[in-house]
């Protein structure tokens, strides 16, 4: 079993992400390729937000692992990367990520989904609400993949 380790960020320990059931709150960022991407944009599907940052082992390894989830399942996966644009770039160009990788350099949005340990990942409905989600941990691929399956059949 592999040990888990919780990145924490600079936000205050009470904090939490969304509760589940909860509207994910709508959100706009840049993305790396230069595209604005906002995410009511995916209303009509469910969709895997992956907040993370290069200097997160955890976190580099699940963003890799989610983006090939994406690719297969054909599900939306949104990484929002909390490094600078330049880096937030060079890692996901290394990753060979092909999903949208999106730049929260400011926190701004980490702030918004109270983020206190990294990586956080949410598995979000059509309507947008949260159904599942880890934080600090990678996320259990073997709990997530059925679960997304669900959600693509309803």
């Amino acid at each position: 079993m592999a040990a888990a380790i919780a990145v924490t960020v600079g936000v205050p320990a009470f904090a939490a992400p969304p509760a589940l059931n909860s509207i994910a709150p709508d959100f706009a960022l840049k993305a790396v390729d230069g595209r604005n991407v906002r995410l009511s944009e995916y209303r009509g599907e469910p969709v895997v937000l992956h907040f993370w940052a290069s200097w997160c082992g955890p976190c580099r390894e699940s963003v890799a692992a989610l983006d090939a989830l994406g690719l297969s399942s054909g599900t939306p996966v949104l990484g929002i990367n909390l490094d600078g644009a330049d880096r937030s770039a060079a890692v996901a160009d290394s990753l060979h990520l092909k999903s949208p990788t999106l730049v929260d350099a400011q926190q701004t949005i980490a702030r918004t989904y109270d983020v206190a340990k990294l990586p956080l990942t949410l598995l979000l409905d059509a309507e947008g609400h949260v159904r599942a989600s880890w934080s600090g941990v990678p996320a259990d691929l073997a709990e997530l993949t059925p679960q997304l399956e669900r959600l693509r059949q309803d």
